[in-house]
């Protein structure tokens, strides 16, 4: 299933916001434009206590200039508990139906979303308004009735937030309740919490536009509304920026993207293969709860470190120079140079978001750093696009050994490794990750690791030996030994055959051309690369699959699967296949849509 595209998706309130679900901190016509490029772009304003006559005067301004293809509809609360702005119920009919017509004329699909239950009375006390003759209870109840027989005249689809409101349990009082209040947050405010509240609307949208078959769809969406309270949200900015609606919205859209590949096929659920079972301790006792695992996992990653050769010291605070900057205009280039292995620096590049701050990071690995960066090989530019998405990204990349190809990296010297040189190279990532780590440009807890083919299979073995990585994704490395693959070659001696000179000669594995170094005595153990797959629990990762990882890997990915249930987690081992090696645009975009999901910019 290839990766649905949304251009943009684009919010502006009319609409209620007695609570404050939609507004956290946004107040009196603040607009607040949040930019996802390659799939949304949501635009909130709010116009504080307005009426459906004042929202009915600014229709076209702040809607119909908009050109949506479809409104959400949200009205009707101050009307309804505001003795000042309150229109009787005739007129209440009349003006709302004068905004559905004229979005009727313009062929804009509406949709109307009815009053959520709320405690007016709380409001009330704390803004000194007038005291109501009815209760608000059934003066919400009323006007629902109104905004149903609305929906029912022109045929528009009726959201019934009251009642998904109203399912939800306590409201106002408890700890569990949806309100903020002193037992569950010391506010008295009783308003609904955003973060639930939030979530619940979300849901709601998403399941009609799941239904009507429009999530994958290039739409612009509108939704426009009133404000009935200036309270300022004693939320911080980054909370905000997580729970307003549009960004649960948005994670069930690209959730809904990446479903499929997290979707193990029917024929492989616990599938086992002729893979040593990872769950067995060395002294074969079995893994049997997640303290076991804790330590089977210890067992699994010092096992293989001893035999690959153990690592030098990380490198935490790697020496680090910037050689040249460009403002570009979407981002800023800087070439540098900084140690990845002890006494031996590097140069790459770190592209950056203009005004970068505290902003997710992805490494990108290759032969050499230019590729990723978009001067190379199409479709292989991963560090460009990255950035362009929000992301801080670091390209690294073997151009000397390339050039001389050895294609790897040895320590102390190439003719006395004493770690096997893709154990090397995860090394090196690890100190990268150390070297972005230290930014104030970048989240610490929130960088990522990929690479292609070559770089693939680096990125594998610097995500699950070094934890600290928080996602990684593998574009057809090859996730398991076979030899009957000549780019699944981990016999090489830059990989894990590693030998002293004179080098085999390159290429597959036979009589006349053996193996040599650790991989035959890998081989021997059966030892494969499964039990590296197992270290990632419970962090996600994603194998972008191509000629040389078909869907038949589902199998040994059933272990890291098994791994993350021991967690309680699921959906964290995803992995798409196209029909080639070479990565194309729709794989590409399932990786991006995958670290956009998981680390969220």
């Amino acid at each position: 299933m290839p990766i649905k595209y949304l251009s943009f998706l684009l919010f502006t309130f009319i609409g209620s916001n007695i609570t404050t679900l939609f507004a956290e901190g946004i107040n009196d016509s603040t607009l607040v434009e949040i930019e996802h490029q390659s799939t949304w772009r949501i635009i909130n304003k709010e116009a504080e206590g307005n009426n459906l006559l004042q929202l009915l005067q600014s229709l076209d301004t702040d809607v119909l200039n908009e050109n949506p293809d479809m409104v959400f509809l949200m009205a009707g609360m101050n009307d309804t508990i505001d003795l000042q702005k309150s229109l009787n119920d005739q007129n209440f009919k009349k003006t709302y139906q004068k905004i559905i017509s004229r979005l009727k004329e313009e062929g804009i699909e509406t949709v109307l979303l009815n009053l959520k239950p709320i405690d007016t009375e709380a409001i009330f006390n704390k803004n000194n308004s007038p005291v109501l003759k009815t209760s608000p209870k059934y003066r919400i109840t009323k006007t629902n009735e109104i905004i149903k027989t609305l929906a029912e005249e022109n045929g528009l689809k009726l959201i019934d937030q009251y009642k998904a409101f109203s399912t939800q349990g306590s409201i106002y009082s408890g700890k569990n309740a949806m309100a903020m209040n002193k037992a569950n947050s010391g506010i008295s405010d009783e308003l609904p919490s955003e973060a639930l509240g939030n979530r619940i609307i979300a849901e709601q949208v998403f399941n009609y536009l799941a239904e009507t078959k429009k999530v994958g769809e290039k739409l612009t969406l509108v939704f426009f509304g009133e404000s009935t309270t200036n309270d300022e949200s004693a939320l911080s900015n980054e909370i905000y920026d997580r729970e307003i609606f549009q960004h649960h919205l948005k994670k069930r859209i690209d959730w809904d993207d990446l479903a499929p590949y997290f979707t193990i096929p029917a024929k492989y659920v616990e599938v086992k293969g002729d893979f040593k079972d990872p769950f067995i301790f060395e002294d074969n006792t079995r893994v049997a709860t997640l303290e076991d695992w804790g330590k089977r996992r210890m067992e699994i990653l010092n096992s293989w470190h001893t035999r690959m050769g153990e690592w030098p010291d990380l490198i935490v605070d790697p020496n680090f120079e910037i050689l040249e900057t460009i403002n570009k205009p979407d981002y800023i280039k800087k070439r540098i140079r900084f140690e990845w292995i002890p006494g031996q620096m590097t140069e790459g590049y770190l592209l950056m978001p203009h005004e970068a701050n505290n902003l997710p990071a992805v490494v990108t690995v290759y032969y050499e750093p230019e590729t990723a960066i978009g001067e190379g090989k199409p479709e292989r530019d991963f560090a460009l696009q990255l950035v362009k998405r929000g992301f801080v990204t670091l390209s690294i990349g073997t151009t000397e050994t390339t050039d001389n190809s050895t294609y790897s990296l040895y320590y102390p010297h190439i003719d006395s490794a004493s770690v096997q040189p893709l154990s090397l190279l995860a090394y090196a990532a690890a100190n990268a990750w150390h070297l972005l780590a230290d930014m104030s440009e970048v989240n610490k807890e929130k960088i990522g690791i990929m690479g292609h083919s070559y770089g693939g299979k680096w990125a594998m073995f610097a995500s699950c030996l070094f934890e600290n990585f928080a996602a990684a994704a593998w574009s057809d490395p090859g996730i398991v030994f076979e030899q009957t693959r000549p780019n699944i070659n981990y016999w090489e001696p830059w990989y894990l055959g590693y030998h002293p000179r004179p080098r085999r000669e390159r290429g597959l594995p036979t009589a006349e051309n053996p193996a040599r170094g650790l991989y035959p005595q890998l081989l021997k153990e059966s030892k494969d690369l499964h039990e590296l797959h197992v270290l990632m629990a419970p962090r996600p990762f994603l194998v972008s699959g191509g000629a040389e990882d078909r869907e038949n890997r589902w199998v040994p990915l059933n272990y890291s699967i098994k791994a993350n249930a021991l967690y309680g987690k699921r959906d964290r081992v995803g992995m798409s296949n196209r029909p080639d090696h070479s990565p194309n645009p729709e794989s590409n975009e399932i990786i991006y849509n995958f670290f956009e999901y998981f680390l969220e910019p």
